[in-house]
């Protein structure tokens, strides 16, 4: 029997996967030792033809050990995106205290 700590041996690639587009994440939330990604995409409404609409367009349920895995894989693109150029670090402005 195999065990699940194996290495992974090979990638098969399904050309039946499904393409999920988004244009971000709504929120990110930790249940029952599960991550959960609820995505979406931005979408004119029909309609009127002048708001947009936040429409959901999946969930990813990953496991603690794959959410690490993706974000170290992100953090290293962020890092060639910027050296590239493409992005730019924007720091939040400090809040002042409310004077009362």
């Amino acid at each position: 029997m195999a065990e699940l700590n194996q290495r992974t041996e090979k990638i098969i690639d399904r050309l039946d996967a499904p393409e999920i587009f988004c244009d971000g994440a709504l929120a990110i939330s930790f249940r029952q030792d599960v991550l959960r990604l609820t995505l979406f995409s931005d979408r004119v409404d029909a309609l009127d033809g002048k708001n947009v609409n936040r429409v959901v367009v999946g969930q990813l349920t990953i496991p603690p050990s794959g959410f690490v895995d993706l974000y170290n894989q992100m953090t290293a693109v962020m890092a060639r995106l910027t050296q590239a150029g493409k992005v730019h670090h924007v720091e939040k402005p400090v809040q002042q205290p409310l004077v009362e």
